[in-house]
């Protein structure tokens, strides 16, 4: 059995958009090949760049308060991928407009699925479930 994540498919064409780098992630991650945010970037259309922080460290230093959500960094999204104790499984649907995108946590914690769910909202899918291995399937 294999934790997920959920989400609504409205668009066919993203989520073979969202597969394809979930695949290269996937077979970066298998080979302990992720080195570079930079080698994914041209992955991501201009949509999916959108919805990431495209901050200079200069601005992150003005973002003194913890609790302001700010939203993903690509590069940190990346790094959550690379580090992350869990292996990607697949990303594929499961009904005509749901799919799933599947993982296997190694150890708890595991780095959670902050980054999964970024990956998934990047191509502008919401995701509807959450199993993370340590709770009962629940929302977001």
């Amino acid at each position: 059995m294999s934790e997920y994540i959920e989400f609504a498919v409205t668009d066919d064409k993203r989520f073979e958009d969202l597969q394809r780098v979930f695949n290269q992630l996937k077979m970066d991650k298998d080979e302990d090949n992720i080195s570079d945010d930079e080698q994914y970037l041209s992955l991501f259309d201009e949509e999916a760049r959108k919805y990431f922080v495209w901050s200079t460290p200069e601005e992150d230093a003005l973002w003194t308060d913890p609790s302001l959500n700010c939203g993903w960094d690509f590069g940190s999204m990346i790094d959550a991928f690379k580090n992350g104790e869990f292996s990607l499984l697949s990303c594929e649907k499961v009904s005509l407009n749901t799919a799933r995108l599947n993982f296997y946590a190694h150890a708890y914690p595991y780095g959670g699925t902050g980054c999964m769910q970024a990956l998934v909202e990047s191509f502008g899918f919401k995701v509807l479930v959450i199993d993370d291995g340590g709770s009962p399937p629940h929302p977001p």
